[in-house]
């Protein structure tokens, strides 16, 4: 089985960084929770020792340290690991680092936390580069169980006539498309999701930074400082809900996404709260909503996962029919119920529709609609493990019609997927 599953990538090693043992301590405390393995170090010149005896997904170092600081020791890590990038999130306790940490960007760093550090926040960022660690090991050992396979399939068939060598010899191609296309994959996977993840944490940086010069004034602007503390903590809702895409996509890969029904969930109701949620947004991208639907349609079902599937249609439908009216339209049919949404936004061609629902693909480039191209992906296997079924319509220009058809109550025998 050529499906290696990042579950199975047996111990993930993060390498903590300070020469001070109090806030070493501190770090390994808030991550003990995180099923990883802690490895410390109390110099820089340690952690380039610590490099070559192990494979580490992230290192946390404080930026101050005697010797090599944390920015020459990135420097030096950047060097030794050239071919596998290793990430790195800074630690500061000093008030005025910015130009420490604009030079640890560019030399490998992809975050930074000010000490003492929140320990929700730690491990909420710290359990991101696992999960992304992970999936790049479960992508490499694909990659060489691919090959070794194309190897034994070329072996075997050059034992046999020559048209059976010019069968393996067209095996073979196949074998290398199909990892090309895997190695493709991961490597946009993993630079969209770095460019996802970042993008947060610019507006969060400077409406933080303004918090702070407002809080400096003799006279404080309550409403403006308001006004900081929303936008703030908009930035924070959606670094949320990237991480829980990554983390959700990872449950179903390993086989580990679970459901929780209940009896009489009114999936109109659902809906309906969704779409007022969306209100603000839809008026930013001038979609007026419109909805079909009636009071009550009941069925045995997860609530959460619901709300997630019409939360990921509705946000697609306003991400990519922008400027024009979205509509969702909820009907009983029998024992089923039917959700469509419907947008008049640049529509997609036969060939787009047909890999649509795959982990990872976008109906376009993210340069210019963003995400991680998992939504549609999570809702695909969510509307599977409920029994249901999702497919669309579609024409290039023409708009996009995306329909859900989910049974009403649990199938005989249920599903493996229950919690």
């Amino acid at each position: 089985d050529l499906a290696v599953q990042a579950r199975d990538v047996l111990r993930t090693s993060i390498l903590l960084v300070d020469d001070q043992p109090a806030d070493l301590q501190a770090l390994e405390r808030h991550l003990r929770s995180v099923p990883v393995h802690l490895v410390m170090a109390a110099s820089g010149e340690e952690v380039l020792e610590r490099l070559d005896e192990e494979d580490f997904a992230l290192v946390l170092m404080d930026v101050r340290m005697p010797g090599l600081s944390g920015v020459e020791t990135a420097r030096r890590l950047r060097s030794q690991a050239a071919l596998r990038p290793l990430p790195v999130i800074f630690l500061t306790g000093a008030p005025q680092e910015e130009e420490s940490i604009a030079q640890g960007y560019e030399l490998g760093g992809v975050d930074w936390l000010r000490k003492p550090v929140d320990p929700r926040i730690l491990r909420a960022k710290v359990s991101v580069f696992v999960e992304l660690h992970r999936e790049r090991e479960a992508l490499r050992q694909q990659q060489l169980a691919l090959r070794e396979r194309a190897r034994e399939v070329l072996e075997a068939k050059r034992e046999r006539a020559e048209v059976k060598r010019q069968q393996a010899e067209a095996e073979r191609e196949r074998l290398v498309v199909e990892l090309r296309e895997a190695v493709r994959l991961r490597d946009e996977f993993l630079s969209v999701a770095s460019h996802e993840l970042r993008t947060p944490l610019t507006p969060l940086a400077l409406r933080l930074q303004l918090l702070r010069q407002e809080c400096s004034r003799p006279e404080v602007d309550t409403q403006r400082v308001l006004g900081h503390v929303e936008s703030a903590h908009a930035q924070v809702r959606r670094m949320t809900a990237l991480m829980d895409s990554l983390l959700d996509a990872t449950r179903i890969t390993s086989g580990r996404l679970t459901l929780r029904r209940e009896d009489d969930v009114n999936l109109a109701a659902i809906v309906r709260d969704v779409v007022s949620s969306f209100e603000t947004q839809a008026a930013r991208a001038h979609c007026p909503l419109e909805l079909e639907l009636p009071a009550r349609v009941l069925g045995q079902w997860d609530a959460l996962r619901l709300e997630q599937i019409v939360t990921n249609l509705l946000s697609n439908a306003l991400k990519f029919g922008a400027g024009h009216g979205v509509t969702l339209r909820l009907e009983e049919q029998g024992d089923w119920a039917r959700l469509s949404v419907r947008d008049e936004g640049i529509g997609m061609d036969a060939a787009m529709r047909a890999r649509l629902f795959g982990r990872f693909e976008r109906g376009v480039s993210e340069r210019h609609y963003g995400g991680l191209g998992l939504g549609l992906f999570i809702t695909h296997q969510v509307v599977q493990a409920l029994g249901g079924r999702v497919h669309v319509e579609s024409t290039p220009g023409q708009g996009s019609v995306f329909t859900v058809e989910l049974p009403r109550q649990l199938p005989p025998g249920g599903s493996p997927n229950e919690a």
